[in-house]
């Protein structure tokens, strides 16, 4: 099988076994820009993700691809910007110490159908 073949396979989207929970607004603007953020207390790999929406618990027909992650500490993010541009009710959901993980997302189309 050639290398041609490979890259023009796409996987049906009932398949993708990974869930990502966003909210709606972040769905829409995935749908609409091609592209969205996250902010999130877990860690999750980049890779394809299918979504879910995290209001309605509905299976969305859409898929995305976490391309980029990043993470940092309450009071690194503090230190770096000052108190007053960090949002503390961001850090609810992570224990004192830990890190908060900052989400790059692409609609994926190139392997999704």
């Amino acid at each position: 099988m050639g290398l041609n073949t490979i890259t023009s396979f796409k996987l049906e989207i009932e398949r993708i076994g990974h869930v990502l929970d966003m909210d709606e607004y972040k769905i829409n603007e995935a749908r609409e820009r091609g592209k969205s953020t996250m902010i999130s207390p877990k860690l999750f790999n980049k890779g394809v993700y299918r979504v879910r929406n995290a209001n309605s618990g509905v299976l969305e027909g859409i898929a995305v691809n976490i391309d980029k992650i990043a993470a940092v500490t309450y009071d690194g993010l503090v230190k770096e910007l000052g108190k007053d541009c960090v949002d503390k009710s961001l850090w609810k959901d992570v224990p004192e110490g830990e890190a908060i993980f900052f989400y790059s997302l692409k609609l994926e189309s190139e392997f999704v159908k």
